[in-house]
């Protein structure tokens, strides 16, 4: 990246806010009515040549004004954005929210990307974390009908899956409470996909084959592990940004809509900060969507203690207000990080 000095620092800050403002390119005689820029259009011009040639601004049409370039982004995000501190009743208000979807976690997390995608009116997202890093709690077995057994399984980080299974042997509950008992020491302190392989091993063993209670065990163990649900993902908010000029070609506004319904794509992106340390920007090409080129996903790992619960953040167009969005990403994650905590400590 090519150092810039304070003028064209200024000059590019200057257009940025001018074109997330409007959505209109820049020209020179634009940013010439800047009072705090102080220059004429001419040596403006001169800047914004430069500015093109390092690749920090880019000229959509030969009569056009300049844009950002994602480098032009980057560079404002890293070097020249200066973001204002989240107040303490802003924490209030946002905790306030999510508070009122009462305790169960994936209400807490649905609740969290409705939140931020109202406050920053962008879509919000929240993801639950892959299975490797969801600890196992417990299993529990209930008979509810002479054929059918629900199965609910816990997560250490508060997930909680039930699964209806078929019972053709008339099993009573005391020995379903048994099974759940065994597979409960069995399976401690395991990730949910260790859980998965130990019992795998377990029933390739011989003495399984001689001990039928043990197999029964395991097997509807295998049963529920092998077809947990799928991960969480919550998408909030799309209508917020889908009349944003970027998507007014229809081709952009079908990868954005194909993206919020398969959703695998987004949890490539969301996973690639469970283990980093704070916020992720992924701006246009830097987040490897080639589809979803015209967008910014903003992004914050969500961890208790020792468990990996998701990712929380906003999708939007390259064009959205850093200065207010990114503080509400960072304030929502640290508020919903607070809540998650005390919820799993109350369930351990």
């Amino acid at each position: 990246m090519y150092g810039l000095e304070k003028r064209s620092e200024k000059i590019l800050e200057a257009l940025i806010a001018e074109y997330i403002a409007t959505g209109d390119p820049v020209g020179s005689r634009t940013l010439s009515k800047n009072k705090e820029i102080g220059l004429s259009a001419a040596s403006i011009r001169n800047i914004m040549s430069d500015l093109t040639e390092y690749g920090y601004i880019t000229q959509p049409h030969a009569s056009a004004g300049r844009i950002p370039t994602d480098l032009g982004y980057r560079h404002y995000v890293n070097s020249i954005l200066g973001l204002r501190e989240t107040g303490q009743r802003d924490f209030a208000e946002i905790e306030s929210l999510i508070k009122s979807a009462g305790s169960d976690v994936r209400d807490v997390l649905r609740q969290s990307s409705l939140v931020l995608a109202g406050l920053s009116k962008q879509a919000g997202v929240v993801s639950s974390g892959p299975a490797g890093e969801q600890t196992f709690k417990t299993i529990e077995f209930i008979k509810v009908a002479r054929e059918r057994i629900l199965v609910v399984l816990i997560s250490a980080s508060g997930f909680v899956q039930t699964k209806t299974i078929f019972d053709e042997d008339d099993i009573d509950q005391e020995t379903l409470e048994m099974y759940g008992r065994m597979l409960n020491d069995m399976l401690k302190d395991l990730d949910l996909q260790q859980a998965k392989t130990r019992i795998e091993k377990e029933l390739a063993l011989e003495k399984t084959r001689v001990d039928a209670l043990l197999a029964k065990t395991l097997k509807m163990g295998h049963i529920v592990l092998s077809q947990s649900g799928p991960r969480e993902v919550f998408i909030q908010g799309q209508t917020n940004i889908l009349g944003d000029p970027e998507f007014s070609q229809i081709e952009k506004l079908k990868a954005l809509l194909q993206a919020f319904e398969e959703k695998s794509n987004l949890l490539k992106i969301l996973d690639k900060t469970l283990r980093a340390e704070g916020i992720q920007i992924f701006i246009g090409s830097e987040h490897g969507l080639q589809d979803l080129d015209v967008c910014t996903i903003i992004a914050y790992p969500i961890r208790t203690a020792d468990t990996v619960v998701g990712s929380i953040g906003v999708i939007g167009p390259k064009r959205m207000n850093y200065q207010k969005v990114v503080p509400l990403v960072d304030a929502t994650a640290r508020v919903l990080t607070k809540i998650l905590g005390r919820l799993i400590e109350r369930t351990s």
